[in-house]
């Protein structure tokens, strides 16, 4: 656990001190070299399958993927630069709410349902601004034995402004490659239990499957968000399709944000969105 305090506690001090100093480039490498001391500490190894949209083509993609942990964040930003879409409740988590406010992530008031209006609007300005955006539609986490309905309702920021949507599936694997639930951030659990399991835990796999991204122009944000959802889950084995709240436990709608998560207790992590 000293190891995880010291690793967080470097990444905000660095924050504070060293990003408002430097440009993208220097903040994207110092983002990713903490993302993967992150993953390192909790004897995670990255598998990564596909290419973000962003990395290929280059411009603006709205990444849409399945959640489990508020650890699926320092996943993807061990890949690339992404953005995210956050419950409110992350910006107070102990240096983590801090790492999430410094990468831009946008955050939002669950409690407030016409706050989604305003999130939109920040999601197309930062979608037109060529950004790299990532929303965890079902609205919650799970152990990732399933996958909830996807939310459509951010999903129309990435039709008006033209930008490909693309389904990305999250999976943690034992070393026999069977499903790991120990990553899982669903039920009661709190951020610091769940980092504790972590630490103390085997060494497991976390594997990121960048599918063919779907074009936007004409299609509705509803299509478009059963499109992407089917896409996961064929990618994770044509897993059932469970009605949001009631499967292996997930957190309570706090889904937004990477842990920025969700989380709240209710949620998981930074990187969930609005439902």
């Amino acid at each position: 656990m000293g190891k995880v305090i010291r690793h967080l506690t470097k990444g905000a001090a660095t924050m504070a001190l060293v990003f408002p100093f430097v440009g993208a480039d220097r903040r994207r490498r110092i983002t990713k070299r903490w993302s993967d001391g992150v993953l390192e500490i909790f004897g995670l190894t990255l598998e990564v399958e596909g290419e973000p949209h962003c990395e290929t083509h280059g411009g603006p993609v709205l990444i849409v993927s399945n959640h489990i942990s508020w650890v699926d964040i320092y996943a993807y930003l061990s890949v690339a630069d992404f953005r995210f879409v956050a419950k409110s409740e992350v910006r107070s988590w102990p240096l983590i709410g801090w790492f999430a406010r410094n990468i831009g992530t946008i955050f939002v008031e669950r409690d407030r349902p016409r706050d989604a209006v305003r999130v939109g609007r920040e999601l197309g300005d930062a979608l037109g601004s060529g950004h790299a955006v990532c929303l965890f539609p079902e609205g919650t986490t799970t152990d990732g034995s399933v996958v909830l309905p996807f939310s459509s309702v951010l999903m129309s920021a990435a039709a008006d402004t033209g930008t490909p949507v693309q389904p990305v599936s999250i999976a943690y694997l034992g070393e026999d490659g069977k499903l790991c639930t120990r990553t899982a951030f669903t039920g009661d659990a709190t951020l610091v239990g769940s980092i504790w399991e972590l630490a103390g835990g085997s060494r497991s796999r976390v594997r990121l499957s960048f599918l063919a991204p779907i074009p936007t122009a004409g299609i509705d944000r509803r299509v478009l968000a059963r499109q992407a959802e089917d896409a996961v889950r064929d990618r994770l084995g044509h897993l059932p399709r469970v009605a949001s709240g009631t499967a292996a436990k997930p957190r309570s709608a706090a889904t937004v944000a990477v842990a920025a998560g969700a989380h709240g207790r209710g949620g998981s992590g930074p990187g969930q969105a609005a439902s």
